[in-house]
């Protein structure tokens, strides 16, 4: 990036405060609709799946809006913006840059978006992957984000993070997921350190 990072994702933006508004603006800006449709689906499967659990119906709307916005960056630029921002790297995202768009995400909301908030910028931050320690807003966005992907062909994961749902079991729907990446590990590019810890973590406390 010729621009610093910031400037160049800026440039030509008039931010009007209201954010729904401002993340559309800033996304169709980068060519992103479909990553706006995205988070406009999650946004509402967060604000369903929320006082659920009493979450912050809120705090969930935030998060969920601002969870993608990184995806203005290339995957072939992801790495030059972390290093700009000095966002820490791991060895096991290094062989599958495009996971750190959550890390990216989160610096973003706080430099573009100006959130301020740490529970919504952790849930951010750990959207794709989860991690130990998980809070129960970490938990909303990482289920809402699954259960709104829409997918070709046979995913009976969703329905069953659903029917977890259904039950009022949330760290059950977040299992549902992990235990599907885990199930792939050996066909998969990365199964990332903090997706490990929190599917240990969550199975610990079930038993």
């Amino acid at each position: 990036m010729r621009d610093s990072v910031f400037s160049k994702l800026t440039h030509g933006i008039e931010f009007t405060y209201n954010l729904r508004d401002d993340v559309e603006a800033f996304l169709i800006k980068h060519g992103e609709q479909e990553t706006f449709e995205h988070i406009m689906n999650v946004v509402r499967e967060a604000l369903a799946i929320a006082p659920l659990f009493d979450v912050n119906p809120d705090a969930a709307r935030q998060a969920a809006l601002l969870h993608d916005i990184s995806n203005a960056i290339s995957v072939s630029e992801m790495k030059e913006a972390a290093e700009e921002w000095s966002l820490p790297i791991n060895e096991e995202e290094h062989l599958y840059i495009r996971i750190i768009h959550q890390k990216l995400s989160m610096e973003m909301a706080q430099r573009i978006f100006g959130c301020t908030s740490p529970d919504i910028l952790n849930a951010i931050e750990c959207h794709t992957t989860l991690k130990a320690g998980a809070s129960q807003l970490d938990k909303v966005l990482f289920v809402a984000d699954k259960i709104s992907w829409e997918l070709e062909g046979d995913h009976t994961f969703q329905a069953d993070m659903r029917t977890k749902l259904d039950e009022l079991d949330l760290d059950g729907a977040a299992l549902v997921y992990l235990g599907h990446v885990w199930n792939q590990r050996d066909k998969m590019k990365l199964v990332h350190p903090w997706l490990i810890a929190a599917r240990s973590e969550l199975i610990s406390q079930r038993v």
